[in-house]
């Protein structure tokens, strides 16, 4: 009996030991870092020769040592900048065919083509999007009444949604005649990066300067209502420490605002920091126009940063327990 008894506590306390462990390390995947810690963030930059983008001095000019004194100044957190390396898109294109290959399931189940489309396909994909949407939060991005029907919505929002992807893939470029590379073209969808994220192994931002278009099961409101367009991904990465999550964010659309160049590079600083902001304590956006987490509407940088630069900005903000983006392993 004794030996019985002796077995069970054993038994109990590895249970109980468990249970610790797995609380610590749920626990620490969601709270904040401590902020009495100083941390590297490695950048990595991909470029498409042909599209407008920042240059390397640029970059240095960006993270430099005021943007760590910025993030901390408006975050609290010690962060240094570290300018990885800069890959061409081809080398990178040719280096990751085997991870596309290996989730093409993915794609077929996912990915919406544009070149291609079935418009009732699309309908439906657009209204399961507004469908996990408040009617408040339709009525801001899209202007219709809470009585509008969602399917009414989704058929009239289809035609416009392609044709602003389709505008901007047709749109010359240098050396070529339309901004879509046909050989490469899924390195110019959201859905393309959202499953290479996880393949990078210290890299805690990615920056691209294609433009990244929402066509996919599952893309957001705010998407639909921006053209079709992203213009970051914060996306869960566990390979990476100490955040374990990776930004990626396209250049194309600030390049594209009409603002001073060296006001641009400042909207970007101000915009890493918000992906700090998503990363590091994982704050949610906000519509609060005065919070360096306030949400960019229809890539209008420049108002935006004004809200930011000319105002007090306030706390607190909302924190996040997981990011919505992250590709789920079975259908919705």
């Amino acid at each position: 009996m004794k030996y019985l008894n002796n077995t069970f506590n054993i038994i109990y306390l590895f249970f109980i030991f468990l249970f610790l462990l797995l609380f610590l390390s749920c626990k620490n995947s969601t709270e904040p870092l401590s902020k009495e810690k100083t941390y590297t963030v490695n950048i990595t930059y991909i470029e498409d020769d042909a599209i407008s983008s920042f240059s390397p001095r640029d970059f240095l000019d960006i993270f430099d040592d005021d943007l760590s004194k910025l993030t901390y100044d408006i975050l609290g957190y010690n962060i240094k900048y570290n300018l990885k390396n800069g890959i061409k898109d081809d080398d990178f294109y040719r280096a990751n065919r085997k991870v596309i290959n290996d989730n093409a399931d993915i794609f077929k189940r996912d990915f919406i083509d544009i070149k291609n489309i079935n418009y009732q396909k699309l309908e439906n994909d657009i209204l399961y999007s507004l469908s996990n949407e408040t009617r408040a939060n339709i009525r801001k991005l899209f202007g219709y009444e809470y009585s509008t029907p969602l399917k009414t919505i989704a058929k009239n929002i289809a035609p416009s949604y392609v044709q602003s992807i389709l505008n901007v893939w047709n749109t010359p470029v240098k050396n070529r005649a339309q901004l879509l590379d046909g050989n490469k073209f899924m390195l110019y969808t959201a859905l393309y990066w959202r499953i290479i994220a996880s393949e990078f192994k210290d890299s805690s931002i990615v920056i691209v300067n294609m433009p990244l278009t929402a066509n996919y099961l599952s893309m957001s409101a705010k998407s639909i209502a921006d053209g079709g367009f992203v213009d970051r991904l914060v996306l869960e990465n566990n390979n990476i420490k100490p955040s374990k999550s990776i930004s990626i964010i396209s250049t194309y659309t600030f390049l594209q605002s009409d603002a001073d160049y060296e006001t641009i590079k400042k909207m970007f600083s101000y915009y890493i920091v918000q992906s700090v902001g998503m990363m590091f304590p994982k704050y949610d956006v906000t519509e609060d126009i005065h919070s360096i987490m306030s949400e960019v509407n229809r890539f209008d940088y420049f108002n935006w940063y004004s809200n930011i630069v000319n105002f007090q900005l306030k706390m607190p903000y909302k924190t996040i327990k997981e990011y919505k983006d992250n590709i789920k392993n079975t259908l919705p």
